[in-house]
């Protein structure tokens, strides 16, 4: 088996915005990672652990009130499930082990104090930077504050909300970072996003899963009963093969047939329901056509032409999920002959429910071991 040794980074804009809008409905049966011990819809609210607030933060709360609305909003939307995030209430969290916290943001520096208390020696935040601004978060002082107190590190691995694509792409490397960091510093790990529901518990749970020596489902049921939340199964599964296979992309084409619209725009794929790619027109032959090189995987979309939301009959649809959505899908696959093996390894690993072998086990982690932040 090939180690992979380089994964590209991925770029895109969040799909949050900062006031709320109408928008079209989002087909919301993309890369859910819908298993065995997964299928569910969930209704989260998060729990207080910060203190009172007092009468002069009233107007911050009621604007982070608002916000809060929007990015639940989105949240749902994106992720399939359920989800509700109050930031106005404060950081939350939860021990899914004794060495080991999932929760949402720090707000403050003061945050910092309260994780120090509890013996955590490593935060561990995976938000981008319009994260932090649409929330207001004071990224630079909570760090510097870090810094100061000497006895706990905190350190940023981005990866893109509510974007299982990526999330799948920036694992590898992430998990990396986090072991690292946590032999080198010990004690207890925070691991937050900003509601700590979608990439915190995602990434936990791999590492759980790739370090800790946990089977996936094992993992889960113990992430979930600790703290209710959506992490996407489908990633850490393809992630997990990517890494023991290597990540191959196939060329796939995609075509809307029709002179009669002005523009075609394609969702979902690897970019998520908050983005689209333009298609571009032939017009000697008619047709709108997108090539993309896409790793082996399933993937659904959906075109927009002249603004609205379609299927293309002439492309394979999933059956309706259980919001009613139907999507078109594309199966990405190395039909390579010489890669049989490979390709049985990839069907076991994204899979109901994977597990690891020993010799797996110890090419995940020399490859977690030699794997650098410049690659």
């Amino acid at each position: 088996m090939n180690c992979l040794q380089n994964l590209p980074r991925s770029t895109g804009l969040p799909l949050r915005n900062s006031t709320s809008t109408s928008r079209k409905p989002y087909p919301t049966a993309v890369s859910l990672g819908m298993t065995k011990f997964a299928d569910q819809r969930l209704s989260i609210v998060t729990q207080v652990v910060s203190g009172p607030e007092s009468s002069t933060e009233k107007d911050d709360t009621e604007k982070d009130a608002g916000k809060s609305d929007t990015y639940s909003h989105d949240m749902t939307a994106a992720m399939g499930a359920v989800l509700t995030y109050r930031h106005e209430l404060g950081m939350n969290y939860n021990f899914i082990r004794p060495d080991l916290i999932v929760g949402s943001c720090l707000q403050t520096p003061e945050d910092v104090d309260k994780l120090r208390s509890i013996g955590v020696k490593t935060i561990f935040c995976l938000q981008q930077n319009p994260d932090l601004e649409y929330f207001g978060v004071d990224i630079s002082a909570i760090r510097e504050y870090a810094n100061k107190c000497g006895d706990i590190e905190h350190l940023r691995a981005e990866i893109r909300d509510f974007d299982a694509f990526d999330l799948r792409l920036r694992l590898p490397a992430v998990i990396s970072i986090l072991n690292k960091a946590i032999n080198r510093n010990g004690g207890v790990t925070y691991i937050h996003c900003t509601a700590g529901l979608g990439r915190a518990p995602a990434v936990a749970l791999t590492y759980m899963f790739w370090v800790q020596g946990y089977k996936l489902s094992e993992a889960f049921n113990l992430l979930v009963s600790k703290r209710p939340c959506f992490p996407k199964l489908d990633a850490i599964k393809s992630a997990t093969a990517d890494i023991l296979t290597g990540l191959k992309k196939k060329p796939v084409t995609f075509t809307w047939h029709g002179d009669d619209c002005t523009t075609v725009e394609l969702s979902g794929l690897d970019i998520g329901w908050g983005q689209r790619i333009p298609l571009k027109f032939d017009k000697e032959q008619g047709l709108w056509t997108l090539q993309r090189d896409l790793p082996e995987g399933l993937y659904e979309y959906k075109y927009i032409v002249d603004g609205g939301w379609t299927c293309n009959e002439l492309e394979p649809v999933t059956s309706p999920n259980k919001d009613g959505h139907v999507n078109n899908y594309v199966k990405v696959l190395d039909k390579n002959p010489d890669n049989i093996t490979n390709a049985a390894v990839r069907k076991r690993l994204t899979g109901d429910d994977p597990d690891l072998t020993s010799n797996e086990r110890l090419i995940i982690g020399q490859f977690l071991e030699d794997y650098s932040k410049e690659e």
